[in-house]
Order: structure tokens, then sequence, then C-alpha cells
């Protein structure tokens, strides 16, 4: 209910707002053999008695705050500390 604008708390129908971001997530996943058809999508908004499946969880995520892990330390350890590039010339 977070996700409602303060501005239209007199929404009778706050009942269908998770229903809605359920169907929004299913809209957006990453790959689109998993995304209903429009057709699907106005299928379940319109019927209140079919059953919705879960989205899948998000493919990527942003990895700021992510602590201790092997691909925040593998990033880390490539990072210059003075953000200059260092190419090395060889032969060949």
């Amino acid at each position: 209910m977070d996700l409602i604008d303060s501005k239209l708390d007199d929404i009778s129908n706050k009942h269908l707002v998770p229903k809605y971001v359920n169907i929004g997530l299913l809209c957006v996943q990453q790959s689109p053999e998993d995304r209903p058809t429009m057709s699907d999508v106005v299928t379940m908004i319109g019927n209140d008695t079919t059953s919705l499946p879960s989205p899948k969880p998000p493919a990527f995520q942003n990895l700021r705050g992510i602590e201790n892990s092997r691909l925040s330390r593998s990033i880390e350890e490539n990072v210059s500390v003075n953000v200059v590039t260092n190419s090395l010339v060889e032969a060949r």
C-alpha cells in the first residue's frame, strides 16, 4: 500500500492494488516467454477469480551495499584507486 500516491487515499478499491502490482511485475520479467500476452493481461485485470502466477525473482540487482560477496570483491580488485587506466603495450 506504500506504492499508492497519498493523494489517492480515497480510492475505493485498495484491495486491487496488490493484484495490479503483481500483473505489472509479470509484464516486466526478463524472459519474454515468461511475460503474459496482452490478452492474458486483460483477462487478469477483468476476472477477479483468476489466480495469478508469482513473478520470478529479478535477473539482476543493484550491487551497492552487498558486502563480502565474491562478485563485489572481484569488482573491487579490478578498480583503479586513482581512476586511471593502465595499459600494457606488447609486441606481436
